[in-house]
């Protein structure tokens, strides 16, 4: 589970990630049990690479928080979609409203997506 302040650390941790891999963030929603962030790409990025940079290094980073006791664990799955310039307004949207569309998902102090 991700509580506030895991939160604020993987908000920190992934943009500084993606823009090292010379990603963007431009859209962020962290919840409870999971992700949703649209990125925007070099066009041959390594994309499975840069997952792994989100989910293990963000792993690896937050198990060794003071005060993290059961460190953070990533499902072995995840999604990739690519998106259009036409389809973007309504994936930005998307993911912004995930906090509502997931019932008891939101992080206690009410910051969905940035």
């Amino acid at each position: 589970m991700i509580d506030a302040a895991t939160r604020t650390f993987l908000d920190a941790f992934f943009r500084r990630t993606a823009a090292r891999e010379h990603a963007d963030i431009v859209v962020l929603a962290i919840l409870r049990t999971h992700v949703h962030m649209l990125i925007r790409t070099t066009p041959r990025m390594d994309l499975p690479r840069l997952v792994q940079f989100f989910k293990g290094g963000s792993s690896y980073a937050a198990s060794r928080l003071p005060g993290n006791i059961l460190g953070l664990r990533w499902a072995k799955e995840y999604s990739v979609t690519t998106v259009g310039p036409k389809q973007l307004a309504a994936v930005m949207h998307y993911i912004a409203g995930r906090a509502a569309h997931h019932p008891g998902e939101a992080i206690d102090d009410d910051r969905e997506a940035s």
